[in-house]
């Protein structure tokens, strides 16, 4: 008689266990790949945000710095207040200094000029000051000044860019203007310096530390 063979049991628990991994896996590789789908459609509006707003390629801008810069040019002043345009003429006030008779000990000079009253006082022997005080309202508008024989284009067209530099004091009330005035000049190949000023103030230079770089262009 044959035995009859026994089946051992813990054969099919070790297979139904086995079953029960492989479906665990498998579980968990579904939800992972799930979970990766998800990851990359949401990953390219992360990355956009990321990155930020597309800026356009533009070429670079020219900043222009304004360093001084020492010339052996003649020099014009000007003023710019309340929009107009005044040119300091000197002559008259050199031509009185010239006839004062020298001082060991010189006094301060007060000279009444047209539109402008100026002061020259020294400090030392060897440095002296001058002040500008222009008069409200000298001057041309802006609007004057472009006419054809305006005193600014006389001006321009007696003072050539080869000899001359134009110096600007400037009052805030004016920065724009002295802007278009510069571009216009700088196209017509003037060198051009300027100083920022004060409304109401005296315009002071003076010799000796910065008298040679005073009316530097820029």
């Amino acid at each position: 008689m044959r035995r009859t063979q026994r089946k051992n049991p813990s054969q099919f628990i070790g297979l139904d266990s086995l079953v029960d991994i492989v479906s665990n896996n498998v579980g968990i590789l579904i939800i992972l790949a799930a979970f990766m789908a998800l990851y990359a459609m949401l990953n390219p509006i992360r990355q956009e945000q990321a990155e930020g707003p597309k800026v356009e390629n533009r070429p670079p801008e020219k900043l222009l710095i304004p360093w001084s810069h020492p010339t052996n040019k003649n020099h014009l002043l000007f003023v710019l207040h309340g929009n107009r345009v005044q040119h300091l003429d000197m002559k008259k006030f050199f031509v009185d200094l010239a006839q004062r008779a020298p001082s060991a000990n010189p006094e301060p000079l007060n000279f009444k000029g047209e539109g402008v009253d100026i002061r020259f006082f020294p400090v030392t022997n060897q440095i002296f000051c001058m002040e500008y005080a222009p008069h409200k309202g000298a001057g041309e508008n802006w609007l004057e000044a472009e006419q054809a024989g305006s005193r600014w284009r006389t001006l321009l067209g007696r003072y050539t860019p080869e000899n001359y530099v134009l110096f600007f004091w400037v009052t805030p009330d004016s920065f724009e203007l002295f802007r278009e005035i510069r571009q216009n000049l700088w196209e017509a190949q003037y060198e051009v310096g300027w100083k920022p000023a004060e409304p109401g103030k005296p315009l002071e230079v003076c010799n000796g530390f910065e008298g040679a770089t005073s009316f530097s262009p820029q």
